[in-house]
């Protein structure tokens, strides 16, 4: 038995040393399978064109069909293996597009062509006096340090298209731009229009294309039209009959935001021919949209005007008066029993016109053209019905009472304070004034509009602008309107006095704001509109502004400055206010 032991021992001692050792890879196994940052496969790290861990950051240099993982097993490791740490993969970084981009034009004028690159467009600006035929001869080189090639070259341009240009850079990789040329703007954004036929007159549409950039501004980056269809007419009497430098009507072929304003077909373009300053109506609405009771008014912009590539001066591109829901909303349905309607008071040229149907009189006003609804013939319902509101609307008028029953009085208070300050005697009922009715409510005064021969540049004004423009000019039509029986009326001037004492030092201050900041946007754009238009120094249309003393563009945008502190002295002393 002794004997029989002693030989079992050296395989008690054997078997359990095994048991220990099989243990012992059974745990190591355990903390593999558990561990958090395990071993990679490093050939299928090489499938995938990353680095292996003797890589340093390039591709793999082992072709795709070698890189294969092995089928046959891992080799277990011996009781004296020690695990090695596996060093993290250097991520391959992304190759960028690399090059020094040195555009070149060369051919007719190019000396007077300024050349920029912003992230993804080559652009070339060519001054307002070029002539666009000439830059059918230019020729876009690119050069540069580290430009492998170039894939596309042209020669010969059409202002506003963009051309495709693709670059290679010394590393191979290419990027995309886009070259055009367009007018160089001065502070101003810059309206070009492409017409297929020439605008002749204020009834026929010519069809045609408008570019719009805003690039050249900080208020209007980024605002721009390209290439948009567009159908265009003269527009205006006055300034369409009596001036080379014309107004125009604009029909976009869809609706589209001009310069941030409200997306919309219809726009304006104004010359502003009889204003010297170039920035009476830009003022004016900037004033009226000030006042809490206009609802709506009008935005004008400044810009460069281009037409079929030639240079037409500084215009104003603004929003057509209209009926629609974010303007004149005559329609709204509070009371269809008590319809709307909207007035235009003035002439219209462009057709012929029915009394009675297209437009009317009163005892007071003369020529109140219907703009809505549609009047299908003389007389009709609609029109009655208009008629006798405007009857009803004077008798209270001229009683001196009950007039609130058919007039917005906040409304008439704030428009004939735009009026008096402006000196505006052209929106005194007469023409270029507008009024309406929306269903079920009462008549309103506006949208304002047409401010060129306001702020003392008129021949009908009063000498030395002491009167009410909208009650008391030399002008005829003036003297005996509604404004004429409403000063007159205590109760309605003690509102005007209280509401003038509410907004006069913010519209003063915004008065002056607005003529410092448009003048040093459009001082440079003016003098080549006045190298265009050589007028300074002549007198234009039915303007008073003595041309011989204020015979400069500085000089008649202070003489504006100078009439808006005058004329609100005066209305402070009218109404008995100190200013």
């Amino acid at each position: 038995m002794v004997k029989f032991m002693k030989k079992l021992i050296p395989v008690l001692i054997i078997l359990v040393f095994s048991l220990t050792v099989l243990l012992l890879f059974g745990l190591i196994d355990k903390a593999r399978e558990h561990s958090s940052d395990p071993t990679p496969d490093v050939s299928a790290l090489l499938i995938e064109g990353t680095p292996g861990p003797s890589d340093t950051g390039g591709p793999s240099d082992i072709p795709a069909e070698t890189a294969t993982p092995s089928l046959s097993p891992t080799p277990s490791p011996t009781p004296t293996d020690t695990p090695s740490p596996t060093p993290t993969p250097t991520p391959t970084p992304e190759p960028t597009f690399c090059a020094v981009i040195a555009p070149k034009l060369s051919g007719e004028s190019s000396e007077l062509i300024t050349v920029s690159v912003t992230e993804d467009c080559i652009e070339a600006k060519y001054p307002f006096s070029e002539n666009e035929a000439s830059l059918s001869k230019l020729k876009l080189s690119i050069g540069g340090d580290d430009i492998g090639s170039i894939e596309y070259q042209k020669e010969g341009f059409s202002p506003w298209v963009r051309y495709p240009v693709k670059i290679t850079d010394s590393q191979g990789l290419d990027k995309e731009y886009s070259f055009r040329l367009i007018p160089k703007g001065n502070n101003l954004p810059v309206v070009s229009i492409y017409t297929d036929a020439p605008v002749k007159n204020r009834i026929d549409y010519v069809t045609g294309r408008i570019y719009i950039s805003g690039d050249n501004t900080e208020s209007y980056a980024g605002m721009n039209i390209e290439g948009a269809g567009l159908k265009i007419r003269g527009r205006g009497n006055a300034s369409w009959d009596q001036t080379d430098k014309k107004s125009y009507r604009l029909k976009l072929d869809e609706k589209a935001s001009v310069l941030g304003l409200d997306d919309n077909r219809d726009w304006v373009l104004v010359s502003n021919h009889f204003d010297k300053s170039l920035l009476r109506n830009v003022v004016a609405h900037t004033l009226a949209q000030q006042m809490d009771y206009l609802y709506y008014t009008p935005t004008h912009i400044l810009v460069d005007y281009f037409m079929n590539g030639k240079y037409m001066g500084v215009y104003a591109i603004c929003d057509k008066i209209e009926e629609a829901k974010s303007k004149v909303d005559i329609y709204n349905g509070t009371d269809p029993d008590e319809p709307g309607f909207m007035i235009e008071i003035g002439w219209d040229y462009s057709k012929t016109n029915v009394r009675d149907r297209d437009y009317f009189d009163t005892s007071l006003l003369i020529r109140l053209f219907v703009k809505e609804p549609d009047i299908p013939k003389a007389n009709s319902p609609e029109m009655l019905y208009i008629k006798d509101f405007f009857k009803k609307t004077e008798q209270a008028v001229l009683a001196g009472e009950g007039y609130e029953e058919y007039i917005d009085v906040d409304n008439m208070v704030d428009w004939f304070i735009i009026a008096e300050l402006t000196n505006n005697t052209e929106m005194a009922f007469y023409r270029s004034c507008y009024l309406y009715k929306p269903e079920g409510g009462k008549i309103t005064m506006g949208p304002v509009w047409d401010f060129d021969m306001a702020f003392g540049n008129h021949e009908g004004d009063i000498p030395g602008y002491n009167g009410w423009a909208t009650a008391e000019a030399t002008y005829s039509y003036v003297n005996d309107t509604w404004t004429t029986y409403l000063v007159k009326d205590p109760k309605f001037m003690e509102k005007v006095k209280a509401r003038w004492i509410e907004v006069r030092e913010k519209l003063l201050d915004v008065a002056n704001a607005t003529i410092d900041s448009q003048y040093a946007l459009v001082k440079d754009s003016a003098d080549l509109n006045f190298e265009l238009w050589d007028i300074l120094d002549k007198k234009v249309g039915i303007g008073t502004v003595d041309c011989k003393v204020y015979d400069t563009y500085e000089k008649q945008v202070e003489y504006v400055r100078t009439f808006i502190i005058n004329r609100a002295a005066y209305i402070d002393k009218r109404l008995g206010v100190n200013g």
